[in-house]
């Protein structure tokens, strides 16, 4: 996958400083451009009397992206700025026509009884998706970040084939160590004991049937990283996993096996998404 041009998505938030400290690293360590976009949302058009006040918005967003924009350039990054005025989704939908990009990065918040407008675009955009969250980011500014340690959850299935592939090109790229993590479903696990129960498997030989069905995966991609099998809850291991390794940035598929054909994020992926101690590269 090559990574030329990066849309990234900034309101001028708390979380903004970080977005834009990972978006330009990516660019940066990738020779990419870079559109940092503002969306000034309106879920309906406005009436005439707020065109002056959107007009003072506009000319206050584009102001703060020019400075941006100044600092980035002093980095050595390509850089330029969008403002538009309207829906999020469409605003967003729009730019993506517009300037083709081969990733976004966005910010990430959640609410409790509603969608937040972050993940409404994760879980609407099938683009691949730079998520900025977790303590890892929460100090991060342009030239600051660094990603030594990154993870890797695998099923076996085609998406996750995909962010593989992406992991190790990026792992090369930024000169960090990319982890595999293959996480063994509770559910999964009791339903095969059932299966082979009166065959008198055990455990022991679930796992090292699992272990072998893993090396042929990873060699078909001629991957010669280890890696680890744990037992439990996907999303709650990938997240402990992360913490305790010093995991950097995970990088997994949007979905994987046995979910409801058309959903854009999957159970799982929302999951360490709502959970991860650092920015999560989602892939569509």
């Amino acid at each position: 996958m090559k990574i030329k041009r990066i849309l990234t998505g900034i309101d001028f938030g708390h979380s903004s400083e970080a977005v834009i400290a990972y978006s330009s690293y990516f660019a940066k360590k990738m020779e990419a451009s870079l559109t940092l976009l503002y969306v000034i949302d309106y879920l309906i058009t406005p009436p005439a009397y707020l065109s002056p006040y959107i007009e003072e918005e506009k000319k206050s967003a584009e102001e703060k992206l020019e400075n941006l924009q100044g600092k980035l350039k002093d980095s050595g990054i390509k850089t330029r700025a969008e403002v538009i005025v309207g829906r999020l989704h469409e605003s967003f939908d729009a730019a993506i026509k517009k300037l083709y990009p081969d990733m976004i990065a966005l910010g990430f918040a959640t609410h409790t009884l509603r969608r937040s407008s972050s993940e409404k675009l994760i879980k609407g955009l099938a683009m691949p998706m730079l998520v900025v969250r977790g303590e890892k980011s929460e100090k991060a500014n342009i030239n600051s970040v660094k990603i030594r340690n990154i993870l890797c959850p695998v099923d076996f299935s085609e998406m996750s084939s995909k962010a593989l592939n992406l992991a190790k090109e990026v792992g090369d790229i930024f000169s960090a160590k990319v982890h595999i993590l293959y996480v063994l479903p509770d559910h999964l696990i009791r339903k095969k004991m059932e299966e082979f129960k009166k065959e008198d498997i055990e455990l022991k030989d679930l796992l090292e049937d699992t272990k072998t069905k893993l090396l042929k995966y990873l060699d078909k991609y001629n991957i010669k990283n280890e890696a680890d099998i744990k037992e439990g809850e996907p999303g709650k291991v990938i997240v402990s996993f992360a913490k305790e390794y010093d995991i950097d940035l995970i990088v997994m598929g949007a979905r994987g096996l046995g979910l409801i054909k058309g959903m854009l994020i999957g159970s799982i992926t929302d999951a360490v998404l709502k959970s991860s101690p650092c920015p999560v590269f989602v892939i569509h």
